[in-house]
Protein backbone atom coordinates (compact mmCIF):
# COMPACT_ATOMS: atom_id res chain seq x y z
CA UNK A 1 0.00 0.00 0.00
CA UNK A 2 1.52 3.31 -0.67
CA UNK A 3 2.14 6.31 1.72
CA UNK A 4 -0.72 8.63 -0.35
CA UNK A 5 -3.50 5.44 0.44
CA UNK A 6 -2.30 5.88 4.04
CA UNK A 7 -3.93 9.90 4.02
CA UNK A 8 -6.92 10.96 6.12
CA UNK A 9 -9.77 11.67 3.80
CA UNK A 10 -9.67 15.94 4.19
CA UNK A 11 -5.82 15.51 3.90
CA UNK A 12 -6.65 14.14 0.77
CA UNK A 13 -9.16 16.60 -0.28
CA UNK A 14 -5.89 19.50 0.53
CA UNK A 15 -3.59 17.04 -1.72
CA UNK A 16 -5.67 16.62 -4.62
CA UNK A 17 -6.29 20.54 -4.99
CA UNK A 18 -2.58 21.03 -4.39
CA UNK A 19 -2.09 18.94 -7.03
CA UNK A 20 -4.27 20.64 -9.44
CA UNK A 21 -1.89 24.12 -8.72
CA UNK A 22 1.39 22.24 -8.48
CA UNK A 23 1.47 18.88 -10.59
CA UNK A 24 3.60 16.00 -9.21
CA UNK A 25 4.06 12.57 -10.69
CA UNK A 26 4.26 11.05 -7.17
CA UNK A 27 3.02 10.66 -3.53
CA UNK A 28 6.82 11.93 -2.76
CA UNK A 29 6.81 14.78 -4.76
CA UNK A 30 3.20 15.40 -3.16
CA UNK A 31 4.52 15.39 -0.01
CA UNK A 32 7.28 17.59 -0.91
CA UNK A 33 5.06 19.96 -1.98
CA UNK A 34 2.93 20.38 1.44
CA UNK A 35 6.03 21.32 2.92
CA UNK A 36 7.50 23.68 0.37
CA UNK A 37 4.04 25.39 0.35
CA UNK A 38 4.01 25.28 4.31
CA UNK A 39 7.27 27.01 4.70
CA UNK A 40 5.55 29.38 1.84
CA UNK A 41 2.03 30.23 3.89
CA UNK A 42 4.76 30.56 6.89
CA UNK A 43 6.80 33.45 5.23
CA UNK A 44 3.58 35.07 3.70
CA UNK A 45 1.84 34.82 7.64
CA UNK A 46 -0.74 33.31 6.08
CA UNK A 47 -0.53 30.52 8.89
CA UNK A 48 -4.22 28.55 9.16
CA UNK A 49 -2.97 27.29 5.82
CA UNK A 50 0.15 26.67 6.67
CA UNK A 51 -1.14 24.52 9.63
CA UNK A 52 -3.13 22.95 6.54
CA UNK A 53 0.33 21.87 4.10
CA UNK A 54 2.20 20.73 7.58
CA UNK A 55 -0.69 19.16 8.65
CA UNK A 56 -0.78 16.80 5.23
CA UNK A 57 2.49 16.67 5.36
CA UNK A 58 3.04 14.41 8.24
CA UNK A 59 0.02 12.94 7.60
CA UNK A 60 1.94 11.32 4.78
CA UNK A 61 5.49 11.12 6.60
CA UNK A 62 4.62 11.32 10.43
CA UNK A 63 8.80 11.27 11.19
CA UNK A 64 9.42 14.22 9.02
CA UNK A 65 11.05 16.55 11.46
CA UNK A 66 10.41 19.69 8.99
CA UNK A 67 7.29 19.07 8.84
CA UNK A 68 6.63 18.88 12.56
CA UNK A 69 8.62 21.88 13.15
CA UNK A 70 7.20 23.80 10.80
CA UNK A 71 3.49 22.65 12.05
CA UNK A 72 4.68 23.69 15.79
CA UNK A 73 5.90 27.31 14.18
CA UNK A 74 2.37 27.67 12.56
CA UNK A 75 0.63 27.19 15.67
CA UNK A 76 2.05 28.75 17.46
CA UNK A 77 1.92 32.19 15.64
CA UNK A 78 -1.25 31.83 15.54
CA UNK A 79 -1.42 31.30 19.41
CA UNK A 80 0.81 34.72 19.63
CA UNK A 81 -1.82 36.70 16.82
CA UNK A 82 -4.69 35.95 19.24
CA UNK A 83 -2.64 36.87 21.67
CA UNK A 84 -2.28 40.43 20.59
CA UNK A 85 -5.77 40.42 20.35
CA UNK A 86 -6.46 39.89 23.90
CA UNK A 87 -8.49 36.31 22.54
CA UNK A 88 -6.99 33.93 25.54
CA UNK A 89 -8.74 31.38 25.10
CA UNK A 90 -8.30 31.03 21.27
CA UNK A 91 -3.99 31.07 22.09
CA UNK A 92 -3.97 29.06 24.66
CA UNK A 93 -5.25 26.89 22.05
CA UNK A 94 -3.00 27.48 19.24
CA UNK A 95 -0.36 27.03 22.07
CA UNK A 96 -1.11 24.02 23.52
CA UNK A 97 -0.88 22.38 20.04
CA UNK A 98 2.50 23.74 19.55
CA UNK A 99 3.68 22.47 22.50
CA UNK A 100 2.08 18.87 21.75
CA UNK A 101 3.92 19.20 18.35
CA UNK A 102 7.44 20.09 19.62
CA UNK A 103 7.60 20.20 23.67
CA UNK A 104 10.73 20.08 23.71
CA UNK A 105 10.85 23.89 22.70
CA UNK A 106 10.92 26.32 25.67
CA UNK A 107 9.33 28.90 24.36
CA UNK A 108 6.27 27.73 23.75
CA UNK A 109 5.92 26.58 27.16
CA UNK A 110 6.94 29.95 27.93
CA UNK A 111 4.22 31.63 26.05
CA UNK A 112 1.69 29.32 27.32
CA UNK A 113 2.28 29.90 31.02
CA UNK A 114 1.72 33.49 29.56
CA UNK A 115 -1.44 32.96 28.56
CA UNK A 116 -2.40 30.54 31.50
CA UNK A 117 -0.99 32.98 33.92
CA UNK A 118 -3.13 36.05 32.38
CA UNK A 119 -6.55 33.39 32.32
CA UNK A 120 -5.74 32.94 36.44
CA UNK A 121 -5.11 29.33 35.76
CA UNK A 122 -1.92 29.50 38.52
CA UNK A 123 -1.62 25.76 38.51
CA UNK A 124 -1.12 25.19 34.81
CA UNK A 125 1.00 28.17 34.27
CA UNK A 126 3.57 26.95 36.81
CA UNK A 127 3.48 23.76 35.15
CA UNK A 128 4.51 25.51 31.50
CA UNK A 129 6.66 27.62 33.34
CA UNK A 130 8.95 25.06 35.25
CA UNK A 131 9.02 22.68 32.28
CA UNK A 132 10.34 25.86 30.19
CA UNK A 133 12.97 26.17 32.64
CA UNK A 134 14.03 23.06 32.62
CA UNK A 135 14.58 23.57 29.13
CA UNK A 136 16.22 27.18 29.42
CA UNK A 137 17.47 27.54 33.18
CA UNK A 138 19.02 30.60 32.22
CA UNK A 139 15.55 32.12 30.71
CA UNK A 140 15.01 35.61 31.89
CA UNK A 141 11.64 35.59 30.83
CA UNK A 142 11.04 32.29 32.53
CA UNK A 143 12.81 33.55 35.74
CA UNK A 144 10.36 36.45 35.78
CA UNK A 145 6.91 34.98 34.94
CA UNK A 146 7.95 32.24 37.51
CA UNK A 147 8.28 35.50 40.42
CA UNK A 148 5.17 36.57 39.20
CA UNK A 149 3.51 33.20 40.57
CA UNK A 150 5.26 33.28 44.25
CA UNK A 151 4.45 36.50 44.41
CA UNK A 152 0.83 35.71 43.61
CA UNK A 153 1.12 32.71 45.64
CA UNK A 154 2.27 35.11 48.65
CA UNK A 155 5.59 33.44 48.71
CA UNK A 156 7.62 36.74 48.65
CA UNK A 157 11.29 35.64 49.71
CA UNK A 158 10.92 32.97 46.29
CA UNK A 159 9.38 35.89 44.49
CA UNK A 160 12.07 37.71 44.80
CA UNK A 161 14.94 35.28 44.20
CA UNK A 162 13.61 34.59 40.85
CA UNK A 163 13.41 38.35 40.52
CA UNK A 164 16.76 39.05 40.88
CA UNK A 165 17.84 35.87 38.96
CA UNK A 166 15.69 36.97 35.84
CA UNK A 167 17.49 40.73 36.24
CA UNK A 168 20.75 39.18 36.15
CA UNK A 169 19.58 37.44 32.86
CA UNK A 170 18.51 40.44 31.60
CA UNK A 171 14.86 40.77 32.21
CA UNK A 172 12.11 43.30 31.67
CA UNK A 173 12.39 47.53 32.71
CA UNK A 174 9.63 46.40 35.01
CA UNK A 175 11.83 44.50 37.30
CA UNK A 176 12.89 47.13 39.25
CA UNK A 177 10.21 48.45 40.18
CA UNK A 178 8.84 44.50 41.54
CA UNK A 179 11.85 43.98 43.43
CA UNK A 180 11.28 47.38 45.39
CA UNK A 181 7.71 46.34 45.76
CA UNK A 182 8.52 43.03 47.20
CA UNK A 183 11.08 43.94 49.44
CA UNK A 184 9.26 46.84 50.81
CA UNK A 185 5.89 44.71 51.55
CA UNK A 186 8.46 41.90 52.93
CA UNK A 187 10.03 44.67 55.49
CA UNK A 188 6.22 45.66 56.32
CA UNK A 189 4.97 41.67 56.36
CA UNK A 190 8.27 40.63 58.89
CA UNK A 191 7.15 39.52 61.92
CA UNK A 192 3.02 40.27 61.68
CA UNK A 193 0.68 37.02 63.20
CA UNK A 194 -1.29 34.83 60.49
CA UNK A 195 -4.62 33.19 60.88
CA UNK A 196 -6.41 31.56 57.99
CA UNK A 197 -10.25 30.44 57.45
CA UNK A 198 -11.33 28.15 54.63
CA UNK A 199 -11.13 31.37 52.29
CA UNK A 200 -9.05 33.44 54.05
CA UNK A 201 -5.89 34.03 55.18
CA UNK A 202 -5.29 37.36 57.57
CA UNK A 203 -1.64 38.94 58.11
CA UNK A 204 -1.76 41.49 61.49
CA UNK A 205 0.31 43.60 63.41
CA UNK A 206 0.68 41.79 66.73
CA UNK A 207 -0.85 45.14 68.77
CA UNK A 208 -3.78 44.26 66.53
CA UNK A 209 -6.20 42.50 69.44
CA UNK A 210 -7.76 39.03 68.56
CA UNK A 211 -11.22 39.73 69.08
CA UNK A 212 -10.32 41.86 66.35
CA UNK A 213 -8.98 39.72 64.05
CA UNK A 214 -12.05 36.70 64.96
CA UNK A 215 -14.38 39.72 63.89
CA UNK A 216 -12.75 40.51 60.32
CA UNK A 217 -13.21 36.60 59.43
CA UNK A 218 -17.02 36.96 60.16
CA UNK A 219 -17.44 39.97 57.86
CA UNK A 220 -15.05 38.58 55.23
CA UNK A 221 -17.44 35.44 55.35
CA UNK A 222 -20.58 37.82 54.72
CA UNK A 223 -18.86 39.90 52.22
CA UNK A 224 -17.93 36.25 50.36
CA UNK A 225 -21.01 34.89 50.57
CA UNK A 226 -22.97 37.88 49.65
CA UNK A 227 -20.47 38.09 46.12
CA UNK A 228 -20.84 34.69 45.77
CA UNK A 229 -24.55 34.39 45.23
CA UNK A 230 -24.76 37.34 42.88
CA UNK A 231 -21.78 36.70 41.12
CA UNK A 232 -22.13 32.66 40.92
CA UNK A 233 -18.56 32.05 41.15
CA UNK A 234 -15.74 32.62 44.10
CA UNK A 235 -11.74 32.33 44.25
CA UNK A 236 -10.62 28.76 44.76
CA UNK A 237 -7.44 29.57 46.27
CA UNK A 238 -7.24 31.39 49.63
CA UNK A 239 -7.85 35.26 49.68
CA UNK A 240 -5.02 37.54 51.61
CA UNK A 241 -5.58 40.04 53.62
CA UNK A 242 -3.26 42.27 55.56
CA UNK A 243 -4.54 44.10 58.55
CA UNK A 244 -2.19 47.57 58.76
CA UNK A 245 -1.49 50.33 60.96
CA UNK A 246 -3.38 53.99 59.20
CA UNK A 247 0.72 54.96 59.08
CA UNK A 248 2.33 51.75 57.66
CA UNK A 249 -0.51 51.27 55.19
CA UNK A 250 -0.14 55.00 53.63
CA UNK A 251 3.93 53.17 53.67
CA UNK A 252 3.16 50.41 51.91
CA UNK A 253 0.69 51.29 49.79
CA UNK A 254 1.22 54.82 48.56
CA UNK A 255 -2.41 54.90 48.39
CA UNK A 256 -4.00 59.00 47.88
CA UNK A 257 -5.99 59.66 51.09
CA UNK A 258 -9.50 58.67 50.23
CA UNK A 259 -8.13 55.42 49.81
CA UNK A 260 -10.08 53.29 52.62
CA UNK A 261 -8.81 49.71 51.26
CA UNK A 262 -6.54 48.13 48.11
CA UNK A 263 -6.38 45.28 46.15
CA UNK A 264 -3.87 45.06 44.56
CA UNK A 265 -4.07 41.83 42.19
CA UNK A 266 -2.31 39.50 45.27
CA UNK A 267 -3.86 40.86 48.64
CA UNK A 268 -6.18 42.70 50.11
CA UNK A 269 -5.03 45.50 52.30
CA UNK A 270 -6.72 47.37 54.91
CA UNK A 271 -6.04 50.14 57.54
CA UNK A 272 -7.14 49.22 61.02
CA UNK A 273 -5.34 51.76 62.90
CA UNK A 274 -7.51 52.54 66.15
CA UNK A 275 -9.81 49.40 65.94
CA UNK A 276 -10.68 47.66 68.61
CA UNK A 277 -13.73 45.67 68.64
CA UNK A 278 -16.05 43.14 66.61
CA UNK A 279 -18.77 46.19 66.34
CA UNK A 280 -16.18 48.65 64.78
CA UNK A 281 -14.47 45.78 62.09
CA UNK A 282 -18.42 45.58 61.09
CA UNK A 283 -18.34 48.74 59.98
CA UNK A 284 -15.60 48.53 57.47
CA UNK A 285 -18.39 46.43 55.82
CA UNK A 286 -18.41 48.46 52.70
CA UNK A 287 -14.69 49.14 52.00
CA UNK A 288 -14.25 45.06 53.05
CA UNK A 289 -17.04 45.09 50.14
CA UNK A 290 -15.09 46.89 47.32
CA UNK A 291 -12.24 45.47 47.28
CA UNK A 292 -12.90 41.42 47.48
CA UNK A 293 -15.22 42.57 44.48
CA UNK A 294 -11.71 43.66 42.92
CA UNK A 295 -10.72 40.05 44.12
CA UNK A 296 -13.50 38.26 42.71
CA UNK A 297 -13.17 39.88 39.24
CA UNK A 298 -9.56 39.45 39.15
CA UNK A 299 -9.86 35.47 39.69
CA UNK A 300 -12.68 35.48 37.45
CA UNK A 301 -11.44 37.88 33.93
CA UNK A 302 -7.88 38.52 35.14
CA UNK A 303 -7.27 41.53 32.41
CA UNK A 304 -9.83 42.58 29.64
CA UNK A 305 -12.39 44.61 32.14
CA UNK A 306 -12.34 48.56 32.23
CA UNK A 307 -11.69 49.79 35.15
CA UNK A 308 -15.30 51.95 34.99
CA UNK A 309 -17.23 48.60 34.72
CA UNK A 310 -15.03 46.96 37.55
CA UNK A 311 -15.05 50.31 39.84
CA UNK A 312 -18.83 50.20 38.93
CA UNK A 313 -19.63 46.90 39.84
CA UNK A 314 -17.98 46.75 42.98
CA UNK A 315 -19.71 50.59 43.97
CA UNK A 316 -22.65 48.49 43.28
CA UNK A 317 -22.04 45.92 45.80
CA UNK A 318 -21.53 48.86 48.56
CA UNK A 319 -25.23 50.03 47.84
CA UNK A 320 -25.00 53.02 46.18
CA UNK A 321 -28.18 53.96 44.81
CA UNK A 322 -28.71 55.09 41.77
CA UNK A 323 -31.74 57.60 42.12
CA UNK A 324 -29.44 59.07 44.77
CA UNK A 325 -26.82 59.33 42.74
CA UNK A 326 -28.78 61.26 40.13
CA UNK A 327 -29.99 63.48 42.87
CA UNK A 328 -26.75 64.16 43.81
CA UNK A 329 -25.72 65.28 40.20
CA UNK A 330 -28.53 66.90 39.10
CA UNK A 331 -27.63 69.54 41.98
CA UNK A 332 -23.54 69.10 41.25
CA UNK A 333 -22.61 68.23 37.94
CA UNK A 334 -19.37 66.71 37.58
CA UNK A 335 -17.14 68.37 35.31
CA UNK A 336 -15.23 66.58 32.52
CA UNK A 337 -17.06 62.64 32.85
CA UNK A 338 -19.04 63.12 29.66
CA UNK A 339 -17.45 60.13 28.28
CA UNK A 340 -16.67 56.57 29.83
CA UNK A 341 -12.79 57.25 29.09
CA UNK A 342 -13.02 60.44 30.79
CA UNK A 343 -14.62 58.10 34.26
CA UNK A 344 -11.51 55.62 33.32
CA UNK A 345 -8.98 58.37 33.68
CA UNK A 346 -10.32 59.81 36.41
CA UNK A 347 -10.62 56.47 38.31
CA UNK A 348 -6.77 56.39 37.98
CA UNK A 349 -6.23 59.48 39.07
CA UNK A 350 -5.52 61.60 35.76
CA UNK A 351 -8.06 64.05 36.45
CA UNK A 352 -11.42 64.72 37.01
CA UNK A 353 -13.16 64.45 40.56
CA UNK A 354 -12.50 60.41 41.64
CA UNK A 355 -16.18 60.58 43.90
CA UNK A 356 -17.90 61.46 41.14
CA UNK A 357 -16.26 59.02 38.38
CA UNK A 358 -17.01 56.30 41.06
CA UNK A 359 -20.57 57.23 41.21
CA UNK A 360 -20.90 57.60 37.07
CA UNK A 361 -19.24 54.31 37.37
CA UNK A 362 -22.07 52.76 39.12
CA UNK A 363 -24.67 54.26 36.91
CA UNK A 364 -23.48 52.28 34.24
CA UNK A 365 -23.53 49.50 35.68
CA UNK A 366 -26.68 49.98 36.68
CA UNK A 367 -28.09 51.40 33.06
CA UNK A 368 -26.62 47.70 32.19
CA UNK A 369 -28.54 45.69 34.69
CA UNK A 370 -31.77 48.12 34.03
CA UNK A 371 -31.24 46.77 30.21
CA UNK A 372 -30.47 43.62 30.34
CA UNK A 373 -30.54 42.16 34.05
CA UNK A 374 -27.68 41.37 36.27
CA UNK A 375 -27.41 37.72 34.31
CA UNK A 376 -26.06 40.32 31.38
CA UNK A 377 -23.14 41.11 33.54
CA UNK A 378 -22.16 38.12 34.18
CA UNK A 379 -22.19 36.76 31.20
CA UNK A 380 -19.67 39.58 29.94
CA UNK A 381 -17.43 39.02 33.23
CA UNK A 382 -17.40 35.23 32.09
CA UNK A 383 -17.04 36.22 28.08
CA UNK A 384 -14.01 38.05 28.78
CA UNK A 385 -12.54 35.57 31.63
CA UNK A 386 -12.92 33.08 28.53
CA UNK A 387 -10.87 35.25 26.41
CA UNK A 388 -13.36 37.53 24.42
CA UNK A 389 -12.96 40.73 23.61
CA UNK A 390 -14.89 43.16 26.44
CA UNK A 391 -16.35 45.04 23.35
CA UNK A 392 -17.24 41.51 21.52
CA UNK A 393 -19.10 40.22 24.64
CA UNK A 394 -20.45 43.43 25.71
CA UNK A 395 -22.02 44.25 22.59
CA UNK A 396 -23.45 40.62 22.31
CA UNK A 397 -25.24 40.98 25.96
CA UNK A 398 -25.63 44.82 25.78
CA UNK A 399 -27.31 44.29 22.14
CA UNK A 400 -25.38 47.46 21.33
CA UNK A 401 -21.64 48.91 20.99
CA UNK A 402 -19.64 50.65 24.00
CA UNK A 403 -20.32 53.88 22.10
CA UNK A 404 -23.97 53.41 21.93
CA UNK A 405 -23.92 52.72 25.11
CA UNK A 406 -22.04 55.38 26.72
CA UNK A 407 -24.59 58.23 24.60
CA UNK A 408 -27.38 56.23 26.63
CA UNK A 409 -25.39 56.79 29.85
CA UNK A 410 -24.59 59.99 29.49
CA UNK A 411 -27.88 61.12 28.56
CA UNK A 412 -29.55 59.27 31.75
CA UNK A 413 -27.72 61.52 33.95
CA UNK A 414 -26.35 65.25 32.48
Amino acid sequence: MSAANLVRPWIMVIVAVLLVAHPAPTAAASFSELVKRGFEMLQSQRFEEAVESFGGALAAEPASEPARKGLAEAWASIGASHLRAGRLKQSRDALEKAVEARPERAEYHLWLAQVLFREGDLRAARRETDRALELAPESGPARELSGNLYNREGRLNLAAGEWEAAAQAGGSHALAEKLRRVRRDMAAEQGMERQTSRFFAIQYDRDVPSALVQGFFKVLDEVFNILHDRLGEYPREEIPVILYSQVTYRDVTQAPDWSGGLFDGRVIRIPVGGLSTVEEATGLLNILTHEMTHAFLYRMAPEGLPRWFEEGLATAFQGRDPARIRAWFAEHPPEGLATLDAVERALLGLGGDVTAAYAAARLAIGDLEEMRGFGAVRRIIAGVGAGQAFEEVFRDEARMSVVEFQDRWSRDWR
